[in-house]
């Protein structure tokens, strides 16, 4: 009779959690969603705007790398040619437009596949290219809506103030 009065007592403790239990949890994971999402997000849009960081910069190099090339088919003018990069693709315009699309096709970059993912920063970049009279390409950054000078700031390295982490 003993035993089985053990055996009843240990079935009866393993019925498992009860509501109450279970409820507290949910709500200290609840609470932890609550703090921690907007973290992630943060982490996510700064991660959407170094891709299109690392985007442009091949951009610029493929330009640099080609019109150093003496041997390049196509020169790059005075008039120059903007590459514009939306959140549908990209494109090339301009005077130059020919140098530009022949720099970026010897780099492998097909500028009709890059988009843009920054979703907050800007909503689409532009970069333009220029030949000096010296023979050196000058770059000019610009955006399309978001934070004024985001781009250009992040494209000459300037930290942004907002991205600065926190003490």
């Amino acid at each position: 009779l003993e035993k089985e009065n053990e055996k009843m007592k240990k079935e009866m403790n393993n019925k498992g959690f009860s509501l109450v239990e279970l409820i507290i949890v949910i709500a200290i994971m609840a609470i932890l969603i609550a703090v921690l999402a907007p973290q992630y997000l943060k982490y996510v849009e700064r991660s959407r705007n170094s891709t299109d960081i690392t985007n442009a910069t091949e951009i610029v190099s493929a330009i640099q790398v080609y019109a150093a090339d003496p041997e390049a088919a196509k020169h790059f003018t005075s008039d120059g040619a903007t590459v514009q990069v939306s959140n549908t693709g990209g494109s090339v315009t301009g005077t130059d437009a020919d140098a530009m699309n022949a720099a970026l096709s010897n780099a492998g970059i097909t500028i009709t596949d890059r988009r843009c993912s920054s979703k907050t920063k800007w909503e689409g970049y532009s970069i333009t290219a220029k030949a000096e009279t010296t023979g050196e390409i000058t770059f000019t950054y610009s955006q399309t809506n978001g934070t004024a000078g985001a781009f250009e700031n992040a494209m000459k390295g300037k930290q942004d103030a907002a991205a600065s982490p926190t003490p």
